[in-house]
């Protein structure tokens, strides 16, 4: 039996074509099984269509996709118990309560006790407390925790989410940073599509970022730093006015922050704390964070 290690993957180049328009353009990706991978681009440069191509919704023009090793175009029905999702234009049915359209989705999966499950997921974000009314009656907020709370029904291996942060309150999102986190302990893999990077900056284990319908960089979060040369070295002194002064006279390109200075650059840092103990300055490094949107930013400004 094969085991597969992507939770999705690519065969060939993905290209989607609407008309004369060609929203996505030779897109290769592998989404590795738990991770948390954040996929971010602007406006138009083709994240929604790359995850309809995932959950089989849409045909891709050219190329092949795996999930769990299945094409979801061919065996949606398959990979539908495996697979939740919501997107930006998810719009459940105004004529039905929240607990009936839930209830009618489990029941899609084939879950053996549907109410109960579709009250475990609705409980993920507090949706029963208004689930008996029409959606009709909901506000914006109301129905995004809806169609969040259809994502994770029967807790699915692969939950993909379209902009799900949008029009949700602050509980809403910190529950659902918590939920991401917590399914990533599983080895139960989420797919985020968002504008808002700094939701998932301390969840994201993996990133794609996208611009016009191609990938410009993708893989995990240290990787595409690497690749973005992005180096950053951080060091920690009680003479912080004196070694930036050597640093600076030595050439480094530098920043103080109080009493820690960051090196811009491929520097080794150890070369860096034996030169200034040499000079007398007691020094450590420090682990440097870069933020996921300096990162995003360089990306889009290379491609």
């Amino acid at each position: 039996m094969v085991k597969i290690e992507n939770a999705i993957s690519t065969e060939g180049g993905i290209w989607k074509v609407f008309g004369r328009t060609v929203a996505l353009r030779d897109v290769s990706l592998k989404v590795p099984k738990g991770s948390v991978f954040l996929m971010m681009g602007p406006n138009g440069s083709g994240k929604s269509t790359l995850l309809k191509i995932v959950t089989g919704l849409i045909k891709p023009t050219r190329g092949k996709i795996k999930v769990f090793g299945m094409d979801p175009w061919k065996q949606r029905p398959k990979i539908f118990a495996q697979v939740g999702a919501m997107f930006e234009d998810h719009a459940p049915p105004d004529w039905a309560s929240g607990k009936a359209y839930l209830k009618y989705k489990a029941t899609l999966k084939k879950v053996e006790k549907p109410e109960r499950e579709a009250l475990a997921a609705a409980e993920l974000f507090g949706v029963e407390d208004f689930w008996d009314h029409q959606v009709s009656t909901y506000s914006s907020g109301m129905k995004r925790k809806l169609a969040l709370t259809d994502a994770f029904i029967n807790d699915p291996d692969l939950v993909i989410l379209d902009d799900p942060t949008v029009a949700l309150d602050k509980e809403a999102r910190l529950a659902l940073q918590g939920i991401v986190a917590d399914r990533a302990k599983q080895n139960k893999t989420c797919v985020i599509a968002s504008h808002i990077i700094t939701e998932f900056e301390n969840h994201a284990t993996h990133l794609a970022v996208l611009n016009l319908g191609q990938i410009v960089v993708t893989g995990r979060v240290e990787d595409v730093q690497e690749k973005m040369g992005i180096r950053r070295v951080t060091i920690k002194t009680k003479q912080p006015e004196t070694a930036a002064n050597i640093l600076m006279k030595k050439g480094y390109p530098i920043k103080v922050y109080g009493n820690r200075i960051t090196v811009e650059g491929p520097e080794d840092p150890n070369e860096i704390i034996n030169m200034l103990e040499k000079l007398g300055i007691k020094a450590e490094t420090e682990e440097t964070k870069v933020s996921l949107w300096e990162m995003y930013t360089r990306a889009l400004t290379s491609s």
